[in-house]
């Protein structure tokens, strides 16, 4: 079932098994430089979909919905440690199966963590923030 209707939210989401077999939902739309979009609590994908749609005709527009939010798996916690380090590592995980370089990184709230953490790890793979 989907959480809103299309004309708000009309894009095709992907999923991405983590290591541990823990659903990731994402937006992976448009071609071009990656634009990675790193969301907030209590926020999901949704918060970023004008943007997406203001990009995705020069932009591949990635956008991950953390482990419990959006449409990605809700794990309880003896399944999966709701951290900043494992947040991290998610969204490691992630680009490292898109294989995207020359990111853009656009962060909110504590998805500045995240995605700070990721550029810091990988400072080589940002082109700017």
């Amino acid at each position: 079932m989907r959480p809103v209707p299309r004309e708000l939210y009309p894009f095709t989401g992907r999923r991405f098994e983590l290591a541990d077999g823990i659903g990731l939902h994402y937006l992976d739309e448009g071609a071009g430089a990656p634009v990675v979009m790193v969301h907030g609590n209590p926020t999901w994908s949704f918060f970023y979909r004008n943007l997406v749609r203001g990009l995705a005709d020069r932009a591949r527009c990635i956008v991950p919905d953390h482990v419990g939010c959006g449409l990605s798996d809700r794990p309880d916690e003896d399944r999966y440690r709701y951290t900043l380090a494992r947040r991290v590592s998610d969204l490691e995980e992630l680009l490292g199966h898109l294989d995207v370089d020359g990111v853009t990184l656009v962060v909110h709230d504590w998805g500045g963590m995240i995605g700070l953490g990721w550029a810091v790890r990988h400072p080589e793979r940002v082109r700017r923030l």
